[in-house]
């Protein structure tokens, strides 16, 4: 069964599916410098597979894939000429599988995308009783995270590895279990993304891992989709961003490293950034963004050498330069957290400031050389003062407003909507709900509803996963307390991946651009972490992960064909069967299936080895598959094993690594 599902595997990305491969490499795009996606991108030249509907579409995008959950059996198909239509998809008990949800919103596909986004923005009204459940049951798994910061921190910081790590290790399995069981499903997604946009290296020191807790639902979870000036305002005062990026010690001497990464990566971009330039040179604002804000510090002569910084004639640049970074640094200097290296009790963590390690004096942020800053603020205020210049700054709109449509549409979007969302995040500046606003643009735009963009992206490792327990039935909790070890099991894989959550050590998070990822080395870990899940999916219901045998026959009626029994996982794990089927009509031999995946997959699960090129285990049609048969592996015919191999090839298929 190796060789055979290797030898597939290869005929998918190496051209014989060629077609498969098609949206993954669009025309075009530059592939990574390496033999593989050259490879690919050669294979794939004006070609492509059929696109998804929009239901489909959006739920790839919009979380980590459609959940697929036993549908009514009236939604199967009646015949073996049934097999191609599109009811698996349209039929689906209201609530029970992601599509047919979907569908049931509202009569059009903007109506049903409208609905659907709407309730996902607001997901403390969304029922997610299962997760919770399922959390529920493992009480112990999950206690540290529940507790406060100074409580655990005080306990945990200053002791052994065991101790400090444990909130760590415990968010990491809750992040993955929401991930696959949540049915908040942007809000989960918009949470890796400010994870990534945020980004601390958790293995950093025995002060990041004990407080990750904290970071993840005090900062990054609490303000996802709220207003941005507030979220930059807690990254920053976080004993977590503080450690990273070394800011809790900068002083007189100050260091600019978190200043400069607050510029170029969380607020203004690389983009806008002018080098030595002199401030005076810099392009000023047409107009001060800050004038209508109604800010009581930014509308105070006295905190600006007697024009306030929202004042009309008040001129802002357009751009930061190294000497905005080093003012800013002075600004922020004198910013700590309640720490203890040694003892039993590690004291709180928490944030205060230290005016007599503060840098005192005049300065100038975004001023174009201009005072900004009257002489001995407080440390507090001077620094607070500095990031609302930059978060309230319409680079930083733009900025963040790329990043989301990259994120959400396509590694290069469209201006138009990039522009459309920068105007949303920029007139909100002051809404509690700027950034769930800012999402709502990007995603009820005719650009994310542009089918022709289908396939802008590929999925990371993290979300490929994720999206193939979703799909394939995952019945496994990712807990701390689990006897069995499977969490520790999966997650060791999966690391080789090269994207274990909360793991980038450099301040720009995990890359979120094809090249990247689309490295053999990368490649080839995934499908392992997918050969893992699906080689769990044993006979014995302790070691299941993957419900890949029990999802067959629940949902396909009587002895199958091998043609239903692809068409069946095509359609569960794609979300949707294009016209004429995956793999022809009844009487279709392999060979001449309509796509490549379906060309590919009816291959593998009829014929006894690729070795012995084209010689038939099975026939397409004219053979049924007796169901106990898939149960257990008997003779050489393998029907559980070969199942199981079926699925765990639809996954690797490019189709399948789409958004």
């Amino acid at each position: 069964m190796v060789s055979e599902l290797s030898g597939a595997r290869r005929a998918i990305v190496t051209g014989l599916g060629a077609a498969a491969l098609g949206s993954v490499v669009p025309v075009g795009a530059q592939p990574g410098r390496n033999a593989l996606s050259h490879a690919i991108a050669a294979a794939t030249k004006g070609l492509a597979e059929p696109v998804p509907p929009l239901a489909v579409r959006a739920l790839h995008r919009l979380g980590f894939g459609p959940a697929r959950r036993k549908l009514k059996a009236a939604a199967l198909p009646s015949g073996p000429d049934d097999v191609f239509n599109s009811d698996f998809e349209s039929q689906g008990e209201l609530g029970s599988d992601d599509i047919g949800y979907f569908n049931s919103l509202g009569g059009t596909d903007d109506e049903r995308l409208e609905a659907y986004v709407t309730e996902q923005l607001a997901p403390s009204l969304i029922d997610d009783s299962d997760l919770e459940a399922r959390l529920a049951a493992y009480p112990g798994s999950f206690a540290v995270s529940r507790q406060s910061l100074a409580t655990v921190f005080s306990q945990r910081a200053c002791r052994s590895f065991d101790e400090y790590v444990r909130p760590y290790r415990e968010v990491e399995k809750l992040a993955l279990t929401r991930a696959v069981y949540s049915r908040r499903q942007l809000y989960e997604l918009t949470v890796d993304f400010w994870h990534n946009h945020f980004n601390v290296y958790a293995p950093l020191s025995n002060h990041t891992y004990a407080s990750w807790h904290s970071w993840d639902r005090d900062v990054i979870r609490r303000y996802a989709y709220g207003n941005f000036y507030n979220f930059l305002y807690a990254t920053a005062t976080h004993v977590t961003m503080l450690r990273y990026l070394d800011n809790y010690r900068s002083d007189v001497r100050f260091n600019e490293n978190y200043a400069r990464e607050v510029m170029e990566l969380h607020t203004l971009g690389a983009e806008n950034y002018r080098g030595l330039a002199e401030p005076l040179g810099v392009d000023a604002l047409e107009t001060n963004p800050y004038t209508v804000l109604g800010d009581d510090e930014l509308d105070d002569p006295s905190l600006a050498g007697g024009l306030a910084l929202s004042s009309p004639s008040r001129s802002i640049a357009a751009y930061y330069v190294d000497n905005d970074v080093y003012e800013a640094a002075k600004a922020l200097t004198g910013w700590r957290y309640r720490r203890s290296e040694t003892g039993t009790s590690c004291d709180t963590a928490a944030f205060y400031t230290d005016d007599a390690d503060h840098t005192g004096g005049q300065k100038s942020v975004l001023g174009r050389g201009l005072l900004t800053h009257t002489a001995d603020l407080p440390a507090e205020q001077d620094g607070r003062i500095a990031l609302k210049l930059m978060a309230y700054h319409p680079a930083t709109a733009r900025h963040i407003a790329r990043k989301l449509c990259q994120r959400l549409i396509a590694d290069d979007p469209p201006e138009s909507v990039v522009t459309a969302a920068a105007n949303t995040f920029y007139a909100n500046r002051l809404s509690s709900q700027q950034i769930s606003r800012t999402i709502r643009t990007i995603v009820l735009s005719p650009e994310f509803k542009d089918p022709a963009l289908w396939g802008s992206k590929i999925r990371r490792p993290l979300e490929l996963v994720v999206a193939a327990m979703r799909a394939g039935g995952c019945n496994h909790t990712f807990r701390e307390d689990d006897p069995t070890n499977t969490s520790n099991d999966f997650i060791n894989t999966f690391a080789s991946t090269g994207q274990r959550l909360f793991n980038w050590r450099p301040p720009d998070g995990y890359p979120d651009h094809r090249e990247h990822w689309q490295g053999s080395n990368t490649m080839v870990q995934g499908w392992r972490t997918i050969d893992w899940l699906t080689d769990r999916d044993a006979m014995d219901d302790s070691k299941r992960v993957m419900r890949i045998v029990d999802i067959t026959l629940e949902n396909i009626q009587g002895d199958p064909t091998a043609r239903q029994v692809v068409e069946f996982w095509c359609n569960w794990l794609l979300g949707y069967t294009p016209d004429g089927g995956w793999t022809g009509p009844v009487g279709t031999p392999w060979s001449a299936a309509p796509t490549a995946i379906g060309k590919q997959a009816l291959r593998f699960f009829i014929q006894s080895g690729f070795p012995q090129r084209d010689r038939n285990l099975w026939t397409e049609d004219s053979d049924p598959i007796p169901r106990d048969k898939f149960r257990v592996n008997q003779d050489f015919e393998d029907w559980n094993r070969r199942t199981r191999g079926l699925v765990a090839l639809i996954l690797w298929s490019p189709n399948f690594a789409q958004r």
